[in-house]
């Protein structure tokens, strides 16, 4: 009588590496396929956010312990963030909790294509969710020139020199709105 080992038979080898082939296809069907979701702007136009306003010269979308705002793949947000004058410094902060932290999630610094920012100017901040992944969005920004804030603009993204144009320098397009330049973005000085 011959052992058959750990491996079993042949047959039994084949049919193994048969059910793992259709198993990994179907697991990269769900998850890896490059066309997964459509993150295009003629998919997703922006949502233009008008409900929040500024305090002590600081915008936020929300607290973080408030009602975020739901960002599925490809949402676009035109978020209108009443500073008066364009913000020089901006955080964008994802969970998976819709209250953020009141019922214990979390809050967690956006990178890379999770929350891209292709525009700003002195109305609005453009936020793009370029992944296919589902978070809650919450934006704080300041530092906008004229505005009585007193902040610095130090921390976060959008410093000056960020090759969108100087913090308080004249737009010659909008982000969003009926003036809105039809390249999507504000003009260098």
């Amino acid at each position: 009588m011959r052992s058959q080992g750990a491996g079993g038979s042949a047959a039994q080898r084949l049919r193994w590496a048969a059910a793992w082939a259709v198993g990994a296809s179907a697991v990269c069907a769900a998850g890896c396929s490059p066309n997964r979701c459509d993150r295009s702007e003629e998919a997703n136009p922006p949502i233009e956010f008008v409900e929040a306003t500024p305090e002590g010269g600081i915008y936020e979308t929300s607290a973080p312990d408030g009602e975020l705002l739901y960002f599925p793949g490809g949402m676009r947000y035109a978020l209108k963030h009443h500073l008066g004058a364009r913000p020089r410094w901006w955080q964008v902060y994802l969970s998976f909790e819709r209250d953020g932290t009141k019922s214990g999630g979390t809050l967690a610094q956006a990178a890379g294509n999770q929350a891209e920012v292709p525009c700003v100017d002195d109305q609005h901040l453009i936020v793009v969710n370029g992944s296919c992944s589902e978070y809650w969005l919450r934006v704080v920004a300041g530092g906008a020139i004229g505005a009585d804030d007193g902040a610095t603009g130090a921390a976060g993204g959008g410093a000056d020199g960020d090759g969108m144009g100087a913090a308080g320098s004249t737009v010659v397009g909008r982000c969003y709105g009926a003036d809105a330049d039809p390249g999507g973005g504000s003009a260098a000085p």
